[in-house]
């Protein structure tokens, strides 16, 4: 899979603005501030019908407008064209081939993108809330049922909730909160199911970039942490329904599980160095990738954000080398210096795309 062409029109700081691309390495440079990560993130949004960065598409709308869109050219075995178009007061739409999706969820996992940009580090730093994203984002990618579970499970969860809260710390009938649970239990078992299944996979590729990327054989690991690792979600309601009564919500179950990020048996978070934490988390991201790649016999885009600034030369230059082989597609790049991009790229026979942005991306 590629992408041939890009259009955004009022999209965050571009006016109007398009650009044809190469099948292999496409690199933006220029100035902090005039749009490079931008059109990373549109690609981003073309795959996954949102930014990576903001949470609501209003703050996607160049300042003053009041609607965006962005549009590409995709070959897929075929040509398609797709468009995102969205802004105030109207509802976001997602069409293929002049087609408009019934749901936007239709949409996930036609188009596969990785994004590796400087704030990942977040998978390491904060609440298991991002980890689960990690975990769920990559499984959606290829399995509309799981999608549409997650989808479910946390409706569900938020009308317990809901009832929880309306109790105001008094257990009432217990029949309504049975049938709350009787729905996520079997929701909750796919999940979890899923989950172990898509680590078991994942764990040996990650070990393998790692060791490639760190040139080392220190340990590395993820360890999956559930609540259903230790009792069944039925039995674990069940023996909580007093305490979700008191707290008024829901305390146990899928929404609370964890990755544990490891390095030599020990969490990364507390004692991995600086240099291993960058390269555990890019690692993490190429896994990934080449999860997504061998599941779905595509070749995901790739999006490398800000990445010289990230790890040192040497892990640069192993890094270019791995997205250079044949396992990896098309791939987009950003970095203030145009040079130096092109000088890690000059040692490979590689098709290269310079786009040099100046300040005013407006026109």
């Amino acid at each position: 899979m590629r992408v041939t062409e890009l259009k955004l029109y009022q999209f965050k700081n571009h006016k109007a603005n398009s650009w044809q691309f190469c099948d292999k390495i496409n690199a933006f440079a220029g100035l902090n501030g005039v749009g490079k990560t931008n059109i990373l993130d549109a690609l981003y949004y073309l795959s996954n019908t949102k930014s990576y960065f903001n949470h609501s598409d209003q703050q996607l709308v160049l300042f003053g407008e009041g609607e965006a869109s962005v549009y590409a050219k995709i070959h897929k075995d075929q040509e398609f064209e797709i468009l995102g178009s969205f802004g105030e007061g109207r509802k976001k739409t997602f069409k293929k081939n002049g087609k408009a999706y019934s749901r936007l969820v239709d949409h996930i996992g036609f188009v596969q993108a990785v994004f590796i940009t400087p704030y990942d580090i977040s998978l390491v730093f904060e609440g298991s809330e991002e980890r689960r994203k990690f975990i769920d984002f990559t499984i959606s990618q290829l399995d509309k049922e799981y999608l549409h579970d997650l989808i479910e499970y946390r409706k569900v969860i938020e009308q317990r909730n809901a009832f929880l809260k309306s109790l105001d710390g008094r257990l009432m009938d217990t029949l309504l909160l049975e049938s709350f649970d009787r729905t996520l239990v079997p929701i909750g078992n796919r999940i979890y199911e899923n989950r172990k299944s898509f680590l078991g996979d994942f764990l040996p590729i990650f070990q393998e970039i790692h060791d490639a990327l760190a040139q080392s054989t220190v340990p590395v690991s993820l360890v999956y942490e559930s609540s259903l690792n230790e009792s069944s979600f039925k039995e674990l309601l069940q023996n909580h329904t007093q305490k979700d009564v008191y707290a008024q919500r829901t305390t146990q179950g899928l929404h609370k599980d964890d990755l544990i990020f490891e390095i030599n048996n020990m969490p990364l978070k507390k004692f991995g160095s600086q240099g291993q934490i960058k390269t555990f988390v890019v690692a993490l991201k190429l896994a990934q990738y080449q999860y997504l790649r061998r599941k779905s016999g595509d070749l995901p885009i790739l999006l490398l954000d800000d990445i010289f600034e990230k790890i040192d030369a040497s892990r640069s230059q192993r890094l270019m080398e791995m997205v250079c082989s044949p396992e990896y597609g098309q791939i987009f790049i950003s970095d203030t210096h145009g040079q130096r991009i092109k000088e890690h790229f000059d040692p490979f026979d590689v098709a290269f795309k310079l786009f040099e942005l100046t300040e005013n991306p407006h026109h």
